[in-house]
Parts: C-alpha cells; structure tokens; sequence
C-alpha cells in the first residue's frame, strides 16, 4: 500500500508534506527541484526527488510528460542560455567601455606630445630667429667703427667706417689708429687745455690740430686694412683710448678719441660721423665714450 504523504526538503529543511502524484505535478511546474529530498513511511530514506518518484512508481508519468512538453528542463535551459548571454553581453560592454578610455587616453597621449613637439618647433625657430638677430646685430657692428670686438684676451679688434649725411657707410682704409692708457690721454688735455689758457683771446684754433700737436708715444699704434679693419695688442687690462684721424694733405680732416674699458666683456661701438669728431675745443666732447 503506498504512502498518502510524502515530506519534501529542501537544503536540509522541510518545505511541506504532499500526496505522491502532486509531487509529480509540482517537480513537472517546477515548484519542486529534482535535487530536493523525499521520504515517506513506505520509503523512510531521504533520497532525491526523481528517484523517490521511481521507487513509488510516478516516474512513467514524470517522464512522459518531459518527453511530451520538455516543460521543466527547455525553461530550465532558456533560463541558463539567458543568463549566460546576458553575461556576456555585460562583459562585452565592459571590454568595449575599457577600449574606449584606452583609445582617449592613448588619442590624449598624441595631442599632448604633438603639442610638445609643436612648442619646441617654435622655441627652435624662436632660438634660430634671435640667433640670426644677433649675428646680423653684429654684422651691422662691424659697419660701424668697433674699438673692441671680441677676441681672445689681450687683442683688440675693430673696423673704421665713416658714415655720411646720407647715411651711406664707406670703411677708410689706410688709416692710423693709435691706442693709449686713458690716464694718458687725460695728461695730455690737461696740459693743451693749460697751453691753450695763455693764448690770445682772439686766436682762431684747429681743434684738431691743435689737441694731437705733443701726443705722448701710444702703446700700439697699428693701420686700417683695405676693409678698413684693424687689430693690435693690448698690453694690459684697463681703461683705454683710441685715436684715429683720417689725414689728408698731411693735416688732420677728422680725429676722434673713442675710450673703452678693455674688461669690458661687451663689444666698444661708436659710429663715426662727422657729428662726433673734435671740431670744438671743449673738453667733455673731445672723448667719446664706447658703449
């Protein structure tokens, strides 16, 4: 005689005591799962569910039913295959949001060495750009007369260019240019200024002749070439003045007395015009100051 009621559990609890035929119907809907446990007084042994319906003869039913509706374990599959695809789908995402923040981040990696690479682009022009300023700088140097370009310690170099009203430069080769200690040159005008104290008040002076009449013995004394340039030893550091005077007709057309401080490190220039040679016999305008 077969049991009336059959105990049904669950990971190890039991979920309700039930007729053996509507266990069948409750494992086919899916309200029992076919690993809960069953036993009843005729089967007093906890054993899964399929086979306590075996044992107490509901399995044809069971089956049939399976084979005829594949209701349980088709919803069983749909399930699986859903969960899985929607797995899948969540880690596709995932993998595609990663690959995206990595093509920005590698897109933002380029713009900024791009842009680096750019920046240095202008700094060198910019450093070609002084570079080319400053040699042209120098270039418009050498125009001018260059008591002391740069040169290794103890030389001196220079070029003596006479720039017209017109503005037009013409280098004076030939010319004398003669290199004195200031203190010198300061003696010197000390005494002509004294000479020229005792003449008549009306006696008409050449500045210019009159200033270079009893120069002391220069310390180098050298000739501008057919560029008009020019280069002679210095014989020590200090304050100097160099007196160049194009001589025509054996007088003096123009002289001037430029000063330079041969520690400077900086290039001596002074354009020579004819504003700033010695035309008046004051002693502030007679030396001109290099820069």
């Amino acid at each position: 005689m077969k049991s009336r009621t059959v105990h049904v559990a669950r990971d190890g609890k039991v979920i309700g005591q039930y007729p053996p035929d509507q266990v069948a119907s409750l494992l086919e809907t899916g309200s029992f799962l076919r690993t809960d446990l069953c036993y009843s007084e005729s089967n007093p042994t906890w054993v899964p569910i399929q086979e306590f319906l075996e044992k107490s003869g509901t399995t044809k039913f069971s089956r049939t039913k399976d084979r005829a509706a594949g209701t349980l374990p088709e919803r069983r599959g749909s399930s699986g295959r859903s969960s899985r695809k929607k797995q899948a789908s969540t880690m596709i995402a995932a993998w595609i949001a990663l690959l995206l923040a990595l093509a920005a981040l590698v897109g933002a990696g380029f713009w900024i060495f791009e842009l680096h690479k750019e920046i240095a682009g202008k700094d060198e022009e910019l450093a070609k750009l002084r570079l080319t300023v400053a040699e042209k700088e120098k270039e418009n140097q050498r125009l001018l007369f260059v008591s002391r370009e740069v040169a290794e310690p103890g030389t001196v170099r220079g070029s003596m260019v006479l720039r017209n009203d017109g503005g037009k430069r013409i280098a004076v080769p030939g010319t004398q240019v003669n290199l004195f200690k200031r203190n010198a040159i300061e003696n010197h005008l000390d005494r002509k200024f004294a000479e020229a104290a005792t003449l008549p008040a009306d006696a008409k002076l050449d500045a210019g002749a009159f200033l270079v009449q009893g120069l002391p013995q220069p310390d180098s004394t050298t000739t501008t070439d057919a560029s008009g340039r020019f280069e002679f030893a210095v014989p020590e550091a200090g304050d100097y003045v160099l007196i160049a005077g194009a001589n025509a007709s054996g007088g003096i057309q123009r002289l001037w007395f430029v000063s330079f401080d041969s520690r400077d490190p900086l290039n001596t220039l002074v354009e020579l015009t004819d504003a700033n040679t010695v035309q008046q016999f004051l002693r502030s305008l007679i030396i001109v100051q290099g820069r």
